[in-house]
C-alpha cells in the first residue's frame, strides 16, 4: 500500500475513532471510500485520455512520415523519368576537351 504498514493503519484508525466518534465512524469511512473511489476513477480516466491523445499524435506522425516518404519517392520517380526521357540522356556526350 505504498509504504503504509499495519501499525500505521491501526494508529490512523484509533485517531479517526477519537476524532469522529464511534457512531459517526462508519459513515465517515464510507464517505472517505467514495471520495477515494471517485479520485481513483478520475485519475484513471485522465490517464486513459492522455494515452489516447498520445496514441493519436503518434499515429498522426506516422501517417505524415509515410506521406512524406511517398512524396519523396514520387519526386525521385519523376526525376528519373524526366532524365530518361531527355534527348541527350541516351547519347554519350562528346566533350571537346
Amino acid at each position: 500500500m505504498g509504504g503504509v504498514g499495519i501499525s500505521e493503519l491501526m494508529l490512523l484508525a484509533v485517531i479517526a475513532l477519537l476524532v469522529v466518534g464511534p457512531q459517526r465512524l462508519p459513515e465517515a469511512a464510507r464517505t472517505i471510500g467514495r471520495w477515494s473511489s471517485r479520485a481513483r476513477n478520475a485519475w484513471e480516466s485522465l490517464k486513459a485520455e492522455f494515452q489516447d491523445e498520445m496514441d493519436r499524435d503518434h499515429n498522426r506522425r506516422i501517417l505524415e512520415a509515410e506521406k512524406a516518404g511517398k512524396a519523396e519517392k514520387a519526386e525521385e520517380a519523376e526525376q528519373a523519368t524526366a532524365e530518361a526521357q531527355s534527348p541527350d540522356s541516351h547519347e554519350p556526350r562528346n566533350d571537346p576537351n
